[in-house]
């Protein structure tokens, strides 16, 4: 009696000992540092497909299975994670995707045989191990053009017993996969503006777009690339006494594939400006947004007459204080050059704005279209004649 009560016992500890051996990679903890991403099951690629058949087919003993990760799982260790943005699960309209397809590898032993022969014959109070070599492809795209390919090999033991708990080993699977993932996404940062620009060639913003690095009494700080190629690159100029004196430049290629004609393009793009400035309003909670009629001029740059359009107004912030607002549109090549400021209270006055964008354009030189706007421009004028 004794001893079956020990042997009892003994199989209680062993079945608790169900702990799946997995491997988390290192990942840099900064949170929200990556964009928003999201998931999509992918059909296995052809040299995946064959690589998992042949070794099926190499003897009796080897298996090959096919989407063993759950993607649910794999969703929500992601989410977990906090790099991201946001994380979601097959949503079309996010412009980075993640495909991804899985494999298990399988190969039979002794110890696999007899560990069944045990599992069965304590009804699964001995845990099952089960040991298999994970095959990974995973794809990132940007708007469907592929940017980096993944294939890695994750090595999973999984113990299943009676008193394993439901999905235990799907989340484990997930959290070793999903690691690995964050870690080389961090790495090779692939999901960086300037890696985005690059792959695409998009302008090359940092080798080609001069501005001075001062006009009069304000410095620029270092260029920033926005997340999306048609928003270009931006940087601000802060005053060298006044920190909280500053003007905004922006240069970014004009969203329209007929752009030869600069009063035109302006005109479009003033009416885009406003509707920014109207959700800003709304999003940032002002009390009131009050533009004025845009103004269309023309300036001696150089000898060369230069069309410029301005914009001005004012708002009032959520706390109600008042702040006056300026823009000045410019056409370069194919890009907009737009300088805004927005102050509050006196000592600024338009003036000071206009001279500041005298300034700039007179020494500012932007890149030439790119392949990639060349690209987006073709298929808008295409879509164009269609209709």
């Amino acid at each position: 009696m004794k001893k079956t009560l020990l042997c009892f016992v003994a199989l209680l500890v062993v079945a608790c000992a169900t702990t799946n051996d997995f491997v988390v990679a290192d990942y840099m903890q900064d949170p929200q540092s990556l964009p928003p991403v999201t998931l999509f099951a992918k059909i296995p690629e052809p040299d995946f497909e064959r690589r998992c058949d042949e070794f099926a087919n190499g003897s009796l003993l080897k298996h090959c299975q096919f989407d063993v990760i759950d993607y649910q799982e794999l969703h929500r260790e992601l989410e977990s994670s906090g790099i991201f943005d946001l994380v979601l699960l097959g949503e079309d309209e996010v412009p980075y995707q993640l495909l991804i397809t899985s494999a298990g590898y399988l190969e039979e032993g002794a110890e696999d045989i007899g560990g069944a022969v045990i599992a069965g014959a304590t009804m699964m109070l001995a845990p099952l191990s089960t040991s298999r070599d994970i095959h990974i492809d995973a794809t990132l795209t940007w708007h469907g053009l592929p940017l980096r390919r993944y294939q890695f090999e994750i090595p999973f033991t999984s113990r299943i017993s009676l008193l394993t708990p439901a999905g235990k080993a799907d989340r484990d699977l997930a959290k070793a996969v999903a690691s690995e993932l964050i870690s080389r996404l961090q790495q090779d940062q692939v999901m960086a503006p300037e890696l985005l620009f690059q792959t695409i060639e998009a302008s090359d913003y940092h080798q080609t777009l001069n501005l001075p690095e001062s006009v009069g009494e304000y410095v620029s700080n270092p260029l920033v690339l926005a997340n999306h190629p048609l928003y270009g690159a931006q940087t601000r100029y802060v005053h060298r006494q006044f920190h909280f004196d500053s003007v905004d430049v922006f240069v970014y290629p004009i969203p329209n594939w007929n752009w030869e004609d600069p009063k035109s393009a302006q005109i479009r793009e003033v009416e885009r400006i406003r509707r920014e400035l109207a959700l800003v309003e709304r999003e940032a909670r002002w009390q009131s947004l009050d533009l004025g009629e845009e103004v269309s001029e023309i300036w001696s740059v150089h000898g060369e007459a230069t069309p410029v359009t301005r914009l001005s107004g004012h708002f009032l912030a959520a706390d109600g204080e008042r702040f006056d607002t300026h823009t000045y549109l410019f056409v370069r090549k194919d890009k907009f050059i737009k300088v805004r400021a927005s102050f509050a209270g006196v000592g600024r006055n338009r003036a000071e704005v206009e001279a500041f964008a005298r300034g700039l354009i007179a020494n500012a030189g932007v890149p030439s279209e790119s392949k990639f706007m060349a690209k987006v421009r073709a298929n808008w004028r295409d879509k164009q004649v269609v209709n």
